[in-house]
């Protein structure tokens, strides 16, 4: 990305909004301005534009600001708008009633993963109740999934940029493990993470392809780890997540015969 484009008001406001995302609250202008590094009277120009646009609402009586409609009203019409979230609910509603478990479908954008949509079964266990925008690819079933079937100079320039921290003592830091990791993913079509990421989670992953055969997004089921007592439940999960990715991708115009 080339940094002479960015236009840097807009950048500050993103900024912004990126504190407030985290702070459910609200902050006042001194917290921002503590937290952002950004001028008061710039950050008070912002913020009064994005009020202006419904982008952030002022509580008038703590003089604190929090997110506004607009961003909901934006996000839901990205959702509306993508084609993999409106092909995703019957594969996610059987993988959810087939396992018994929470299902995710997420995607990869500028190397960070992003859950688009969560679904539930009447059995499952909530394990995860807000959709993060962006975690690490490299520590979530999700991300390994995808990673392992991307181009090498692809996955060499993601893992450039984002590196490979560590997030609990479970996390693959080492390269060439995690390298391993990814052939052996690409091997068995599916990932399995337990406890990289959160420490209390066990997630399986497998690919959703495109006509182009690309990953275009992951179907994911996660539970809690202590749930997982036995190596043929796993089997068994891991199997109906590759199914519904396999029946997924078909939908989404990738090759029957090309399968994973």
């Amino acid at each position: 990305m080339n940094e002479r484009y960015i236009i840097p008001s807009l950048d500050r406001a993103f900024r912004v909004l990126e504190l407030l995302e985290r702070e459910p609250n609200g902050m006042s202008l001194a917290e921002l301005k503590r937290r952002s590094g950004i001028p008061k009277s710039t950050l008070f120009r912002i913020l009064v534009t994005l009020l202006k646009h419904h982008g952030v609402v002022l509580n008038e009586e703590a003089q604190t600001y929090r997110l506004g409609s607009r961003l909901w009203e934006l996000g839901t019409s990205f959702l509306q708008q993508s084609d993999l979230y409106h092909a995703s609910s019957r594969h996610m509603k059987r993988l959810a009633e087939a396992s018994g478990e929470t299902v995710f479908m997420g995607t990869l954008e500028e190397g960070e993963v992003i859950y688009l949509r969560r679904m539930e079964s009447p059995r499952s266990i909530t394990v995860v109740r807000k959709l993060q925008q962006r975690v690490p690819a490299h520590c979530t079933a999700t991300g390994v999934a995808m990673l392992a079937f991307l181009p090498p100079a692809e996955v060499d320039a993601i893992l450039e940029a984002h590196g490979l921290t560590s997030f609990t003592k479970n996390t693959v830091t080492d390269m060439a493990a995690f390298r391993q990791h990814l052939t052996r993913v690409r091997s068995e079509g599916v990932a399995i993470i337990d406890g990289e990421y959160n420490a209390e989670l066990l997630c399986i992953s497998a690919p959703v392809f495109d006509h182009t055969h690309r990953p275009r997004a992951s179907l994911t089921i996660a539970m809690l780890s202590a749930q997982m007592t036995n190596t043929d439940r796993l089997e068994t999960l891991a199997a109906l997540v590759r199914e519904g990715a396999q029946a997924f991708s078909r939908d989404m115009g990738y090759a029957r015969s090309n399968a994973v």
